[in-house]
């Protein structure tokens, strides 16, 4: 199971907009393809089933945005309302599978307890991205990041603000939808293998948290319960290479408007000393074991 976890990072930087529509362009062309091949042939009809297919393409795999542009794109060549109301329809069906699909990833435990982030390169939403800046944004709570500090420093960007009302699953899976890494300085890069921030910057939250280990979600549960401020508070995570770290942090949510807009925080990679305390731990139950034979 180790190609799932070196896996974990592989989408970083997680901007993957361009192949998207690559891919929906790559669908619609290939529709064209096979239309030009039909009328060689002589083949009759109007080649709605293919654009319908390319349709369901831009949908499925490109999401929102590429999937419009495959059934405008598509309305102009087929110009029939009813074909291009079917495509609409299909679109739609596609989308809400789509979703499913993404939410059913985002719960489902990974197998015999291994640590696993979802691979979003296929299943990404169509949001906008962060702002990347050196600044915090206009009415934001949020103090410049200082890279003169040597500890990890990072603020986190929802894409769609946060009901705070909503229960508590909701808003875990709000989290884990919306929540994406705006900013942050070269030490918080580098705990993850990284050299800079600008190799980081744009990562959604579900790829450092991944939801199939729960104490990932009950950490989110803890910062929720507790007024959207944590102080020491620790975290299971995974770097660039799929390797585990562990990390102590102290987070505080930004608000706008009564609703979570982000947060911004500090944390330091405890991952030596915690893996030093389970070495110890067994090395001690393996003598009292030795000496109770």
């Amino acid at each position: 199971m180790a190609s799932s976890r070196s896996r974990s990072f592989s989408a970083w930087p997680s901007s993957s907009a361009p192949w998207r529509y690559g891919l929906a362009a790559a669908a619609l062309g290939i529709a064209f393809l096979v239309l030009l091949a039909l009328r060689s042939w002589g083949v009759g009809g109007d080649g709605a089933p293919v654009l319908l297919a390319a349709i369901a393409v831009g949908f499925l795999y490109g999401g929102p945005g590429p999937g419009i542009l495959t059934l405008l794109v598509s309305g102009m060549v087929i110009r029939d309302p009813i074909i291009l109301g079917a495509g609409a329809v299909l679109g739609a069906v596609c989308e809400i599978f789509r979703r499913a699909v993404l939410k059913q990833t985002l719960s489902r435990p990974a197998p015999d307890g291994e640590e696993t982030a979802p691979d979003l390169g296929d299943s990404t939403l169509d949001l906008p991205e962060p702002p990347v800046r050196s600044q915090p944004e206009r009415g934001a709570s949020t103090p410049p990041l200082k890279e003169v500090t040597t500890e990890a420093t990072w603020r986190f960007h929802h894409a769609r603000p946060l009901d705070i009302t909503l229960p508590e699953d909701e808003q875990i899976e709000h989290l884990y939808l919306y929540s994406v890494l705006a900013e942050c300085n070269d030490a918080f890069a580098r705990m993850y293998g990284f050299r800079t921030a600008g190799d980081v910057v744009g990562t959604r939250l579900v790829v450092f948290l991944p939801p199939s280990n729960s104490d990932n979600v009950d950490y989110l549960r803890s910062f929720i319960r507790s007024g959207y401020r944590l102080e020491d508070a620790n975290s299971q995570e995974i770097d660039r290479y799929g390797h585990t770290k562990y990390f102590v942090n102290n987070l505080v949510g930004i608000f706008e408007r009564g609703q979570l807009v982000g947060a911004w925080g500090t944390q330091r990679d405890v991952t030596t000393q915690r893996r030093g305390s389970t070495q110890e731990y067994r090395s001690r139950l393996h003598s009292t074991k030795s000496s109770s034979q």
